[in-house]
């Protein structure tokens, strides 16, 4: 079998089922190299603005309480994912942030905590959508600087 060792392995989470998942792998893999894991989401500007369809907030109901109460939903996921990942053993940071979340995920946190390895879940968006504004996924295997694994939901 193949051995890598990876020191450093980065998860994106957004609180769907690919993800958990995905953070089930991280973990796996983590165990197996007694790497660091680091379990990221970023809360992507256009959603807290209401730009995209899937906005959360709107323009309107934007406020320092509202961003607040978003990041700590999403803080309590991470942390859901830490608590399994150090139940096993897994040394774990965790990262809530905001930001482009392709851009984020594929390169600052690669660079600021040295990551070799990024698990990342499979995109849902059908062919239409990811020619016309990409996946995080492709965007990640594209652009970054290290191995990616890429976790796809299970079939049914």
């Amino acid at each position: 079998m193949l051995e890598f060792n990876y020191q450093t392995i980065l998860v994106g989470v957004d609180g769907s089922k690919t993800a958990d998942k995905a953070v089930s792998k991280a973990i796996a893999i983590a165990n197996r190299n007694a790497a660091r894991l680091v379990i990221a989401t970023v809360i992507n500007n256009r959603d807290i603005i209401g730009v995209s369809k899937t906005a959360r907030l709107g323009f309107g109901n934007v406020s320092p309480e509202t961003i607040d109460r978003l990041k700590n939903h999403y803080q309590r996921l991470v942390d859901k994912y830490a608590k399994q990942a150090e139940d096993s053993g897994v040394k774990v940071k965790t990262i809530v942030t905001t930001g482009d979340p392709k851009t984020v995920l594929a390169r600052e946190i690669v660079l600021a905590e040295n990551i070799d390895a990024i698990v990342i879940g499979a995109t849902g968006a059908n062919f239409v959508g990811r020619v016309t504004m990409g996946s995080t996924a492709a965007f990640v295997i594209a652009q970054a600087p290290c191995d990616v694994f890429v976790v796809h939901r299970d079939r049914q």
